[in-house]
């Protein structure tokens, strides 16, 4: 009946339901905020720090880097600090969350991730500790410990031990671990062990 919860049958089935609204949270929100660090104006919150090999060549203190397109906020992100490290061709972020906008300018998606690790030759990303993302558009969120990008490939990963989390809004809910998310093909898949439950509403017919 409508509005029951109920065991998963088919794991087909439950996952092929969240692939689309779990692709867009990540794909949509994680991807915006590492690409955004790479075009990160410092300006006076730039602090000088030595030269050497473990250490970042700036360093930028509360930062607020805002996104705008077509005459509105369309992204904006915050970390307690960022760092870069020229040879390396690295940007980490400390404490990053972000609020992508929609149109009309309401929320669409909110994210946060303790640490990001920006590769601003490849546009690669690692990102880690407490790892959420809610997309009020999907309605629906992801969590993890940690999330890797391979930009040529397009592929989300996360390590293979680890558990990824999917839930909508309406309480459906997907675990697993083994997750990889190929954005060129469309797919999300878990490899290793996957639970879930799965919400009726009359929206699902």
């Amino acid at each position: 009946m409508p509005g029951i919860a109920e065991k998963t049958r088919s794991l087909a089935v439950l996952t092929r339901r969240h692939a689309r609204p779990a692709r867009v949270c990540v794909a949509g929100a994680l991807v915006l905020l590492v690409l955004a660090a790479c075009s990160l104006d410092y300006g006076e919150a730039l602090a000088e720090e030595q030269t050497s090999e473990n250490l970042p060549d700036t360093v930028a203190i509360g930062i607020v880097h805002k996104i705008h397109k077509d005459g509105r906020l369309s992204l904006q992100l915050e970390a307690t600090r960022a760092e870069s490290y020229n040879a390396s061709n690295q940007t980490v972020l400390s404490d990053a969350h972000f609020v992508e906008f929609d149109s009309k300018g309401d929320t669409a998606t909110e994210g946060k991730a303790k640490k990001v690790v920006f590769h601003t030759d490849t546009e690669n990303a690692e990102i880690s500790g407490a790892v959420h993302v809610h997309s009020n558009t999907e309605k629906g969120d992801v969590t993890a410990d940690s999330l890797a990008w391979e930009n040529k490939t397009k592929i989300l990963t996360a390590p293979a031990a680890e558990t990824v989390k999917i839930r909508k809004d309406d309480g459906s809910s997907l675990s697993g671990s083994g997750f990889k998310g190929d954005f060129r093909k469309r797919e999300l898949t878990f490899s290793g062990p996957v639970t879930g439950t799965y919400v009726r509403t009359d929206d699902n017919k």
